[in-house]
């Protein structure tokens, strides 16, 4: 029989003599309040597998080779920056296949050198990639979103340039120079080029905003060697968002939004079911209803106990005893 205490913070379980604790936001997590679900047969089979971090889509491992000392993909060694992405990813259970999609785009950068400094750049804090094989970093700006600095010898190819050479970096910008006009040379620390960085780089040099822009690897061009690597001069990004909070997820979506394990979003889709049944009920003047009721409102699949109650803690609700019974309180 299994032993576990489910909390605000995460779980709590204990197999083979160890205490073991995962937060809700790991997808062990997740994995293993689904497994409730199964009969109690079943169950501890399958929150072992959770806890082992092998549950995987199938098609995660094809073309790599993950191991503790090193990741290969199609026989190649990667650098450590982007094995430690591999292996952020692998433990969420997401698709390597997003990985590869930026792999192809790094390839497609012309210059060796551009790719072996981009590691550098990587390397300083983990970034997250997205979808189509990008990766996301910042840029500081007037609270107007013009460029901080201006160079009328540079060739636009996209983007709103004034009469100071300084660039438009409004939400969804496309921004984009001839690559010839980028400084290749390392050395040279303040130069031309269009320039992204670390948070703490943009920060620093920010003049009223921070904007989230994405770029291909294939538009790296250098990373000058001052600020530990912090920043990086590109041929062209977009301007996805004004920055708002950090983002730590390992791969994003096209909103600069989290992208999340198969496992992950059916919780989230769960939690929604049940916030949805709260409301109708809230709508029907009830102020309270019995978890019973919850695991019923999914008939012919009844959830778990422990799945329902995992949804009313992620919503704020409250439950309590009465005569046995577990009964939610509907009431503000």
């Amino acid at each position: 029989m299994l032993n576990y205490i489910i909390n605000t913070a995460g779980i709590v379980l204990f197999l083979d003599n160890r205490l073991l604790k995962f937060a809700k936001d790991s997808r062990q997590y997740a994995a293993i309040v689904e497994a409730f679900d199964l009969p109690a047969s079943e169950q501890e089979a399958a929150v072992r597998l959770a806890v082992s971090n092998k549950i995987i889509p199938s098609e995660i491992t094809i073309g790599f080779t993950i191991t503790d000392d090193a990741v290969t993909f199609q026989g190649e060694t990667l650098p450590k920056v982007l094995a430690d992405k591999v292996r952020a990813m692998r433990s969420e259970g997401l698709p390597l296949g997003l990985f590869e999609k930026f792999w192809q785009n790094l390839k497609e950068n012309p210059s060796s050198s551009s790719v072996v400094e981009l590691y550098d750049f990587l390397a300083y804090k983990e970034l997250p990639i997205t979808e189509d094989g990008c990766f996301l970093a910042y840029k500081g700006v007037f609270s107007d979103f013009w460029s901080i600095n201006g160079n009328l010898e540079t060739q636009v190819i996209k983007g709103q340039v004034n009469d100071r050479g300084q660039i438009y970096n409004g939400v969804g910008e496309d921004i984009e120079v001839k690559r010839n006009h980028v400084d290749d040379n390392r050395a040279n620390h303040c130069s031309h080029g269009l320039h992204v960085g670390s948070l703490a780089y943009a920060t620093d040099f920010a003049q009223g905003a921070v904007v989230v822009v994405k770029v291909n690897p294939k538009d790296v061009v250098s990373v000058p060697s001052d600020y530990n690597c912090q920043k990086c001069r590109v041929a062209a990004y977009k301007v996805m968002s004004v920055f708002e909070k950090e983002i730590v997820a390992p791969v994003v979506d096209e909103q600069a939004k989290p992208v999340k394990s198969a496992v992950a979003k059916k919780r989230s889709a769960f939690v929604e079911r049940v916030e949805a049944y709260l409301d109708k009920c809230k709508r029907n003047g009830l102020d309270e209803v019995s978890v019973r009721k919850v695991q019923n409102s999914f008939s012919p699949d009844y959830p778990s106990k422990q799945r329902v109650l995992d949804a009313l803690m992620a919503l704020g609700y409250f439950w309590n005893k009465q005569d046995d019974v577990d009964v939610v309180d509907l009431t503000d």
